[in-house]
């Protein structure tokens, strides 16, 4: 069960039929606003997975609460799950792969789940390979590819812990492991056509 924060100053309780939006505080003060967020189940799936046990220390110590949406805060928007979307904001220093947690991967992956998360992440990175990004977006430079894929193998090692027997995994295992991962996911992105999922 999700327990509403008691509201900041200036903010009205929160009830369940408000719009709602999740407050990240990082360790550094930072703040990040997500919302309006209308569905209290979705506001709670949204918090559970950015306050989930992580190794990852920025996420580790950040902390994060529901509380009503206030208009006059600035917030950013729940994402569409579409590749344009990731293409957009991929790079982009506020919201991207390498913006502060939670980031645009973060943000995709406590909205959408991990599954949709990477398929979109891939087919847009492939996009992004190909030369296939929107045309204002594709002089742009491409820092975030690596960062990216860090993150994929980092949430992706965290998955596959998660999942072991109580014998547990060796690390040269777990890097084998991860390495057939990575040239299996390659392949099927290239593979892949360069148009968002279900579309």
């Amino acid at each position: 069960m999700t327990v509403l924060a008691a509201p900041h100053s200036g903010e009205a309780v929160p009830t369940a039929s408000a719009p709602l939006a999740v407050i990240v505080t990082r360790a550094d003060g930072g703040v990040t606003r997500i919302g309006p967020i209308t569905a209290p189940r979705e506001a709670g799936a949204i918090h559970a997975s950015l306050t989930r046990a992580t190794t990852i220390p920025e996420k580790a110590s950040a902390s994060a609460e529901i509380v009503r949406f206030n208009s006059a805060e600035q917030h950013l928007p729940l994402l569409d799950a579409e590749v344009e979307t990731v293409l957009e904001l991929m790079d982009d220093t506020e919201q991207g792969v390498e913006a502060p947690f939670p980031n645009l991967w973060d943000r995709l992956v406590a909205q959408h789940g991990l599954t949709v998360a990477d398929a979109l992440m891939r087919v847009a990175l492939a996009a992004g390979r190909e030369g296939h990004r929107p045309p204002a977006h594709r002089a742009a430079p491409r820092p975030s590819r690596s960062r990216a894929d860090e993150r994929f193998e980092h949430a992706l090692r965290e998955v596959l812990l998660g999942h072991v027997g109580p014998g547990g995994i060796s690390p040269a295992a777990l890097d084998d492991t991860l390495t057939s991962i990575r040239h299996l996911a390659e392949a099927w992105a290239r593979s892949r056509p360069l148009h968002a999922p279900g579309s």
